[in-house]
């Protein structure tokens, strides 16, 4: 009977034990990711598909972030860590006719650490955002990077931050 009755206050001790504020909310804004968005060079307000669009990091252990995707726009991490988050965005990644093409992009801003909660802990919010890529002359598949979110700050996925013209 003792056994019994331990058996059902662990239950009840286990079940209490989290509380609603414990758990992170799938709606509550955490650390947002860079909206990208491609465009005609030629005609900057077309969209414009990067094709076979791999992109990865520059670290010796490179992580693919995307993989071989054709798309007019992108979602990708910042380094919540660092002031500067480099991608080499290579397309053509599997294309036996065109020969892929990888150009170097860097992202610098300043991280701002907000508080949100018990439960989600801190976001990072990016400011004074700025993107360049590595000129080859005539060798870029990029022609030009535009910082488009409001103010420089990065701080939700509603709208798009960077437009490529390629």
């Amino acid at each position: 009977m003792i056994k019994k009755l331990s058996f059902v206050f662990l239950i009840l001790f286990a079940i209490n034990g989290c509380t609603r504020d414990d758990i992170c909310a799938e709606t509550t804004q955490t650390t947002p990711l860079l909206i990208v968005v491609f465009k005609n060079a030629a005609i900057p307000s077309e969209a414009k598909e990067a094709v076979g669009l791999t992109i990865e990091t520059t670290f010796e252990n490179s992580q693919i972030v995307l993989d071989n995707e054709t798309t007019d726009s992108i979602a990708i991490p910042l380094n919540a860590g660092a002031d500067l988050t480099q991608y080499r965005f290579t397309i053509n990644s599997d294309s036996i006719p065109s020969f892929p093409n990888t150009d170097i992009v860097a992202f610098n801003y300043d991280r701002e650490d907000i508080y949100v909660n018990r439960a989600c802990s801190f976001k990072t919010i990016y400011n004074n955002l700025q993107a360049n890529f590595e000129d080859e002359g005539t060798g870029n598949w990029i022609f030009q990077i535009d910082v488009t979110a409001l103010n420089n700050t990065v701080e939700d996925e509603n709208d798009t931050h960077i437009t490529i013209l390629h």
